[in-house]
């Protein structure tokens, strides 16, 4: 994290296993800036990987999910590439 913070692709692996560990908090604060900048593939897997099932049902969660799928919803209205 200290040499790439902003690979989101390590990111969304560290928040699998802190999921997995039930490190619910630190699951969420991985995944915060994934679901805000990273494509829809990834938000669409999000939603059905089994790694993150210890965090599925958590509120926090649910939210960043609704505001990832708002984002990409507004980008693919816009014509613009919902990736970064």
């Amino acid at each position: 994290m200290l040499l790439d913070p902003d690979n989101l692709t390590m990111r969304y692996n560290f928040a699998c296993g802190f999921a997995a560990l039930h490190e619910i908090d630190v699951a969420l604060d991985l995944l915060g800036p994934v679901f805000e900048r990273d494509a829809a593939e990834t938000v669409i897997w999000a939603k059905v990987d089994p790694d993150l099932d210890a965090v599925r049902d958590n509120p926090r969660f649910k939210a960043m999910m609704q505001q990832a799928d708002a984002r990409l919803a507004a980008a693919n209205d816009s014509g613009s590439s919902p990736a970064s």
